[in-house]
């Protein structure tokens, strides 16, 4: 079955299920886009912090249960913010209730529930899209636009330390709900970046993990190796303990090399973004709009014209593939194939 279209010019009407941390960047997202979409609806676990953020965003209807949400003829699609075990059963309901999804990284818990996501859609005929928010910066679209001037890329290295002193979120401190910690929630976006940047899938995983914090029972320290056909390699390097923290990749080919570096401003969810080429700057500057509101942009675009978004189920699932790799090889102590 095809992706069913919106009508041309009309706003999508979204339904928001969570209402915690995470959801606050897609909902301010949303209120930058007034053209493209309208909030119609939120469902959350905690009624109080729902009705808080609907009187917020001036959302006019709140619920306790999603389901009630997806049978709200006012909600064309959903923005899932939820914990990370929630997502596939969720996902899989909006689905069938014929409702479009954008829903927060990881995808899921594992492949098997991301395929049942993408089964589900296909079959309602519905957009499947992973909030891969990464993606979207100016300064990441940028360096992709320009990615075959450095020529064919042999090394890709990234860094992702953060710290977290405490859980943000009660969730996080379950590693059945979070599907472990650090892996999935940065590695993620790292192992995203990696194979959208390069193409494909490594051909072999290795990686080690440990827990520094007590706080939570998941690993907040980790260390992915993907090596490539033909000797490229590209490594992921994950913290939740780092302080100050520190944003950066680097990208070397035969012809040259991009450096993109990321620095945290202190608001929610914004970053101050560096692009060098060669020692060259090439983009600098507070990323405005965020890149939640870019993301959100192209989620609508691909619901209304009836195509597949970047970032899609389908495309993300190439990811799960490598963060089951990576958590298969901190159990063995092994490398892992694909």
């Amino acid at each position: 079955m095809g992706v069913r279209m919106t009508e041309p010019g009309k706003q999508l009407g979204l339904g928001f299920i969570g209402s915690g941390r995470i959801a606050q960047a897609h909902l301010k997202a949303a209120a930058n886009l007034p053209d493209r979409v309208r909030l119609v609806a939120i469902a959350g676990r905690r009624r109080d912090r729902a009705e808080a953020v609907a009187r917020q965003y001036g959302i006019p209807t709140v619920m306790d249960d999603y389901r009630q949400l997806l049978r709200d003829p006012a909600v064309d699609a959903v923005v899932i913010t939820t914990p990370n075990d929630s997502h596939a059963s969720i996902a899989c309901d909006a689905a069938k209730a014929g409702k479009h999804i954008l829903v927060e990284k990881p995808m899921a818990l594992d492949t098997h529930s991301a395929e049942a996501m993408v089964r589900a859609a296909e079959a309602a005929g519905v957009t499947l899209m992973v909030a891969q928010s990464r993606r979207f910066s100016d300064a990441v679209r940028e360096m992709v636009r320009r990615l075959p001037e450095i020529g064919e890329i042999f090394r890709v290295h990234v860094t992702f330390l953060v710290a977290f002193s405490a859980p943000p979120t009660d969730w996080w401190r379950s590693a059945d709900q979070a599907g472990g910690l650090v892996i999935l929630l940065q590695g993620s976006h790292s192992l995203d970046s990696i194979f959208w940047w390069l193409g494909r899938t490594p051909e072999r995983i290795f990686a080690t993990a440990a827990r520094r914090n007590s706080a939570w029972e998941g690993e907040d320290e980790a260390d992915i190796l993907c090596m490539f056909p033909g000797g490229a390699v590209a490594s992921a390097h994950l913290s939740l303990s780092a302080k100050p923290p520190v944003l950066e990749a680097l990208l070397v080919g035969t012809k040259g090399h991009f450096r993109l570096i990321e620095k945290p401003t202190g608001a929610p969810f914004e970053n101050f973004c560096r692009l060098e080429m060669n020692g060259q700057v090439l983009l600098e500057g507070l990323q405005s709009p965020s890149p939640y509101t870019n993301q959100l942009r192209e989620f609508a675009d691909a619901v209304r014209e009836g195509r597949a978004p970047l970032a899609s189920g389908h495309e993300v699932l190439n990811v799960m593939r490598m963060l089951d790799a990576a958590r298969a090889s901190v159990r063995s102590g092994e490398a892992v194939s694909l």
